[in-house]
């Protein structure tokens, strides 16, 4: 059954669009319960207390729900199946389809929970839904993405109370820069607790991604964060350096064009970004990235990794049909070319039954006859392959993992065009295929069903009008919490919260002065001997005790890596945590002093910048620029980067701005003011950036706020810099 994925043009000025007329239908389901169950094939012998193996034998299907007459050309389809407890009648399977459905059945019987199925004037969904309780003791909320690919015009985020009731919905708002009309959401809604509550994060098909409270549905502070293009990637959210906080780990497409001060390629990107919607960290790709990261403790040495696939929207790139795993400064660890297209998502488990993680990764190769795609488990520490086997489809869909057997290791439950292939997971031996008649491009569920035994429900389309359908299926004697533990990936990005991250072994935390700056909200403040205080940012290191040759003039944080540099006046650099030493002009004769030093985006490198305006560059920073044979009217008193082009801004002592591959927004030039400017600092997305002078008078431009001043307060020494909201 080969029911074709939706894919329509990206680009930061434009998309193409199509908006569908819907006429309300009621919803024609079947439930037939199976009582007993019966066996997919042949008779059923329970088996023995140490079950040994599984056989086609060993599946029974307890109920089906669908036909779903409604969705005709419009099923279940990307959204898959996810568990929920949704009322006192025991845990339930909740999915959506692309007429605009959101159903509920429980698991025990299939029979309706109360007040489903809520549909929202056929809006697809894509979405696989998440679910949470929003308080202590209440049942499980529901939160899902609306509006597709094939339908962009339409959608946005939605939350729902366990009855069905619509709890709130919030709209995708796009940049006043683009007016393409594009409104869906594709990806699912990952739950977390970002800023002290629980709230919900995905990117859209627009430009911007939202990070929410799922209470309200009311924008975190800090977002949107703009992407830039279309996110199809569930985000994974985990506390990745141990600090306490939350970060965000996501997929993204990128298409070539100017957008907001950034140019962009064709292509796609890893981001790390933090609960505030700062960037941590990012790697580019050349092929977009679809695949919806894994975070599990995989690497060498139980490192935590990040394992995606990436997509097939550009044709002929080298990082189509790979495999790529990566550390959590986005620095690339391994990746593996293999035989299909790999948007599928990857699933972190314990395959080979030795107490590691390996990575699963299904592939697509188009074909509808055939083999249409394949599995590969892949040693997550080498990136080496242990096995790979062809299936019985294409894999569009998400392969996960239980322990069917009870034999501490994972069996595969892989979904295709032509069924669900159950795979024994050391040997990669063919078990069964349940549903074969239907066709899946989502994920199986596995649950610890309320008899005890592992449950599998599938949900997907059967038929020439691909009408929807969902399939229960009970292994009996079989024990459902241990198919779940340790080292089980048992649904779509991992569990109902879809945090995309393997919960053991567990992730390991950074020493503090490894975790990136931009990783932990606060700052540091230093002297000019170097002395170090340290608010919210952890205490690296500082030059207190040592006797300089010059004072200290500046300090810039390692974004990427952590720690930090101090900057003497005579370029002299100092370097604690895990900043590394790139060079200096210590040891060169000056011009005039340095006044202040801006660490690249990535961490790897940073500018010196002197009085008069010549600039100094190391490691991976660029020279785009300077003002060291220009007549100044005022010395340069401070630099800064722009996040979103990568270039820089000088400031002089008169307010007067020179750009250097970054927009000007505005000066002080012309402006006669009471004190000289002495720093600047730039806004978090890079449009727009503050001056501050020796008696504390601000001056803002571009998107950058004003929130008071201190220039009409009497101080006791001059003010000496300033800093931004970093995001």
């Amino acid at each position: 059954m080969d029911f074709e994925r939706n894919r329509f043009s990206r680009s930061p000025v434009g998309r193409s669009r199509l908006r569908r007329r819907w006429q309300p239908a009621s919803v024609a389901v079947a439930v037939v319960l199976i009582v007993g169950g019966i066996p997919l094939a042949g008779g059923w012998a329970r088996p023995a207390a140490a079950q040994t193996a599984l056989s086609a034998a060993s599946f029974a299907l307890q109920w089906t729900a669908g036909p779903f007459t409604a969705d005709a050309t419009e099923p279940i389809a990307e959204s898959s199946p996810i568990v929920a407890t949704l009322d006192d009648g025991g845990p339930a399977v909740v999915v959506g389809d692309r007429t605009g459905y959101l159903y509920a059945y429980h698991l025990t019987n299939g029979s309706t929970v109360s007040g489903w199925p809520v549909a929202d004037q056929g809006v697809p969904i894509d979405s696989t839904p998440s679910v949470a309780p929003l308080a202590a003791g209440r049942l499980d909320d529901v939160f899902v993405g609306r509006g597709n690919a094939a339908d962009p015009g339409v959608g946005g985020y939605f939350g729902y109370g366990p009855t069905g009731s619509a709890l709130w919905s919030t709209p995708v708002v796009e940049p006043a820069t683009d007016s393409a009309g594009t409104h869906g959401v594709q990806a699912g809604l990952t739950v977390a607790d970002l800023q002290g509550s629980t709230d919900v994060v995905a990117g859209s098909l627009d430009q911007e991604s939202y990070a929410l409270d799922a209470s309200t549905g009311s924008v975190l502070t800090g977002w949107p964060w703009f992407s830039a293009d279309s996110v199809f990637s569930t985000a994974a959210a985990a506390d990745l350096y141990g600090d306490g906080q939350t970060e965000i780990v996501v997929g993204g497409a990128s298409t070539a064009g100017f957008a907001l001060g950034q140019h962009y390629s064709n292509g796609g990107h890893l981001r790390i970004l933090n609960s505030r919607g700062g960037v941590i960290c990012h790697y580019d790709t050349d092929q977009e990235i679809d695949s919806s990261p894994a975070v599990g403790a995989f690497l060498a040495g139980g490192a935590t990794g990040i394992a995606m696939g990436t997509g097939s929207y550009y044709a002929g790139v080298s990082d189509t049909d790979t495999l790529m795993a990566f550390n959590t400064s986005c620095g690339p660890e391994w990746s593996d070319t293999l035989d299909g297209v790999t948007s599928s998502s990857p699933a972190l488990a314990d395959v080979v039954g030795n107490g590691s993680l390996q990575v699963v990764e299904g592939t697509d190769n188009g074909s509808n006859t055939g083999s249409g795609g394949s599995v590969w488990v892949i040693n997550g520490a080498t990136g080496q392959p242990i096995w790979h086997e062809p299936v019985i489809g294409r894999v569009i869909g998400s392969v996960v993992t239980a322990d069917l057997t009870g034999l501490g290791y994972q069996d595969l439950l892989v979904p295709t065009t032509h069924g669900v292939e159950i795979l024994d997971g050391q040997s990669g031996a063919e078990v069964t295929v349940l549903g074969a008649t239907s066709g899946f491009q989502n994920s199986p569920l596995v649950t610890d069903d309320p008899n005890g035994s592992i449950g599998i429900t599938i949900a997907g389309y059967q038929g020439a009008n691909n009408v929807g359908v969902i399939y229960h299926y009970e292994i009996p004697g079989s024990n459902g919490a241990l198919a779940l533990g340790d080292g089980a990936w048992p649904m779509f990005h991992h569990d109902p919260q879809l945090t995309g991250v393997a919960s053991t072994p567990a992730l390991r935390p950074l020493p503090g002065c490894a975790v990136p700056a931009a990783a932990v909200p606060g700052y540091d403040l230093v002297a000019s001997d170097g002395g170090i205080f340290a608010f919210g940012q952890p205490f690296c290191g500082s030059t207190g005790g040592i006797r300089l040759n010059r004072p200290v003039v500046g300090m810039a944080m390692a974004n990427d890596t952590g720690g930090y540099w101090l900057v003497a006046s005579d370029g002299g650099i100092f370097t604690f945590g895990d900043a590394g030493f790139y060079g200096s002009t210590g040891g060169i004769r000056l011009n005039q002093p340095v006044v202040g030093i801006a660490s690249t985006p990535d961490g790897r490198g940073y500018w010196l910048v002197a009085a008069d305006g010549g600039v100094f560059t190391f490691g991976d920073a660029q020279f785009y620029g300077s003002t060291g044979r220009v007549h100044l009217a005022k010395p340069i008193v401070g630099m800064a980067v722009d996040t979103a082009t990568g270039g820089y801004w000088l400031v002089a002592a008169d307010g007067g701005i020179f750009s250097f591959l970054a927009p000007f927004y505005g000066s002080t030039g012309g402006i006669h003011i009471n004190q000289p400017v002495v720093r600047m600092s730039p806004t978090a997305d890079g449009r727009g950036y503050w001056l501050v002078a020796s008696d504390g008078g601000i001056f803002s431009f571009g998107d950058a706020g004003f929130f008071g001043s201190t220039g009409g307060i009497r101080l006791n020494q001059p003010m000496v810099g300033m800093a931004g909201y970093s995001g």
